[in-house]
This record gives C-alpha cells, structure tokens and sequence, in this order.
C-alpha cells in the first residue's frame, strides 16, 4: 500500500495523511474531520499545540491562501 505523506504547517514535520488533521477554507479555516471536503487543504499535527499555531500565527491561513485573514498594516 502506498504510504501518502504530508507536512505539517506549524511544526514542519513529515508525517502520513492519516496522523495529520486536514484543514480546509470555508470563510475560516476549519477542521475537515472525515477528509472529504473539496478545495484547499492544509494539515496540522492532531495535538493542541500545533492547531494553536496554526490558527494563532496565521500559518492555516497563509497555506490555504486566504488573504482575508492577512493582518492589515
């Protein structure tokens, strides 16, 4: 079976699909549980801490493409 490996927005680290949680846009980034929706998606370690920085840092919304969550200068 072929392993699918993936990378972690806030952390970096390699992982497989299925360790990872998968965030996709939908007017914020939210959590895509089953992994079935459609359009850009981005993953995160499926711990606190990374979901954290994720959403904190805008790293999700960096990744997804989202200019709406940019910080204005």
């Amino acid at each position: 079976m072929k392993r699918v490996i993936r990378t972690c927005v806030s952390c970096g680290i390699k992982k497989e699909k299925t360790e990872l949680v998968r965030f996709v846009y939908s007017d914020k980034p939210e959590e895509d549980a089953n992994g079935s929706r459609h359009g850009r998606g981005a993953y995160v370690c499926d711990n606190e801490k990374c979901r954290d920085i994720g959403l904190k840092k805008m790293k999700l919304a960096r990744s997804l493409l989202c200019n709406q969550f940019r910080r204005t200068r």
